[in-house]
């Protein structure tokens, strides 16, 4: 099965024979019948992020020459396209990258970025947020061998300003911390925050919350909208009990101690109060196990909650997570960024896959830059 599937990967791949092409202004009609699309190739298999090192830089070197620019190393490979480094002839030192893709919308949403760039001249200071994107170049690239032999597929070069990634610190601030923290401070301020009672009382009660509760026949009824607690027996007056024993818990001291005793040793709280039943049914699980189930989700809840720093709610549709109000001592460089990302969508600008693999660092401003705008779409075509 290994053979065949490695067997696969080389039928598709490009070797020494196959040639980029250069596109000409105007194709002729058989040429762009023969044109399959970047995504219609993606999904029978076919990504140029799969070819082999020597095939993927005669395409780049082909979009280099049309840029008039010199092609550095390979920089990386991401889902959308490999990243090379470039520099003007004569110029010095690798100041772009550029981008090769086989996606239309990649192409598409940097272009819209430079324009926007350019509209945004007279405020410089909002457009730094945007990366600088050159002319971008395609050409028309044949399939010589492989499933798709006698088609073609354009690949799109662009050029964008080299950017460097976040300090751990910032992307920490910016996107939390992931599982993994890389300062011992934020870990602080993080445990501190998922320990605040305003912060977990309300997760509490949301995580162990139901529309039914079951009585002690194990017959399942209606809350009537009093969901909090409703395996538990005395149902809100136990939760409230509940609650003091959380927090009268030691705080964890580390995230290891938070993942391996602070969460179990709520669990079992939880499930010590749940309703007993004189009788079990194949129809309804007890109370003790839906409390137990319910409680896998508390770590997803609380996480969900918190950030470094809290995202501001109007913040929150660029990002996609839950949040809460800014403690207001997160890093000026991270408010400068929210603040500006907000301020864009009155420039017809909406970004919502803003994440942590796509934000990187000005380094001669150390601005806070969305490096990756293939997603970039204006708010009216939404």
């Amino acid at each position: 099965m290994k053979g065949f599937f490695e067997g696969w990967r080389s039928y598709l791949q490009e070797g020494e024979t196959t040639e980029p092409v250069r596109s000409d202004p105007m194709l002729d009609k058989t040429s762009e019948k023969n044109i399959i699309g970047g995504r219609e190739a993606q999904q029978s298999g076919v990504n140029i992020i799969d070819f082999d090192s020597s095939a993927v830089r005669e395409i780049a070197q082909a979009l280099a020459d049309k840029l008039g620019a010199l092609l550095g190393e390979e920089l990386g490979r991401g889902a959308m396209g490999i990243v090379y480094e470039i520099r003007g002839i004569g110029g010095e030192g690798a100041d772009m990258i550029l981008k090769v893709t086989q996606f239309p919308h990649e192409k598409r949403g940097y272009t819209l970025t430079r324009w926007k760039r350019r509209e945004l001249a007279k405020n410089p200071e909002l457009a730094s947020i945007l990366p600088e994107v050159g002319d971008i170049v395609d050409i028309i690239y044949d399939f010589k061998e492989g499933w798709f032999r006698g088609r073609s597929i354009k690949i799109y070069g662009i050029p964008v300003e080299r950017l460097e990634p976040l300090p751990p610190r910032i992307k920490e601030q910016l996107f939390g911390h992931g599982g993994g923290f890389k300062n011992p401070e934020a870990e602080k301020e993080w445990l501190q925050a998922i320990t605040d009672p305003n912060l977990l009382i309300p997760v509490l009660r949301e995580t162990f919350s139901d529309d039914h509760t079951i009585d002690a026949d194990n017959q399942m009824h209606s809350t009537l909208g009093e969901r909090e607690y409703a395996y538990f027996e005395g149902r809100m007056n136990s939760g409230i009990e509940f609650e003091n024993e959380v927090l009268d818990l030691e705080p964890p001291r580390s995230f290891q101690d938070y993942l391996t005793r602070w969460l179990p040793q709520i669990s079992r709280r939880a499930v010590r109060r749940a309703q007993p039943v004189t009788r079990y049914s194949s129809m309804n699980q007890p109370p003790d196990r839906l409390i137990q189930r319910q409680s896998l989700s508390l770590a997803k809840r609380l996480e969900g909650r918190i950030r470094i720093p809290q995202y501001p709610p109007e913040a929150l549709k660029y990002f996609g997570q839950e949040g809460a109000y800014p403690r207001g001592d997160e890093n000026p460089q991270v408010a400068d960024f929210f603040n500006k990302l907000m301020k864009l969508r009155d420039h017809g600008v909406d970004f919502w896959d803003t994440h942590s693999d796509n934000v990187m660092m000005r380094p001669l401003t150390n601005e806070i830059v969305v490096s990756d705008v293939g997603l970039f779409k204006q708010p009216k075509e939404r």
